[in-house]
């Protein structure tokens, strides 16, 4: 009986190495592959589709909620304040000019 033990112990051990090795190999391949130029490009190529996709959801979900106009709104008070800020920056440059 004992000897059955030990034969069962061994092959647990043996499983176990073979399992760790199995493994090891596995995360090397795979880290090879992600160096390889076209799993790079894929990579890129779902990266962007799914900026897009995340894209098309907020925009349908703004029309839906009605903040697609809110943000219109926000991006015309924006470019305004941004046309005041320069002008203003404008104009005191040519204040300072004047000075001199």
């Amino acid at each position: 009986m004992a000897n059955v033990n030990e034969t069962a112990v061994q092959a647990v051990g043996r499983a176990k190495t073979l399992i760790s090795q199995a493994k090891r190999k596995g995360k090397e391949l795979a880290s090879q592959l992600a160096k390889k130029p076209a799993v790079r490009q894929a990579r890129k190529k779902v990266a962007r589709a799914r900026d897009q996709a995340a894209a098309l959801a907020s925009r349908v979900t703004d029309k839906v909620t009605g903040r697609a106009r809110k943000r219109q709104r926000a991006k015309v008070a924006a470019a305004v304040v941004g046309a005041a800020a320069i002008a203003t920056a404008a104009g005191i440059s040519i204040a300072r000019k004047r000075k001199r």
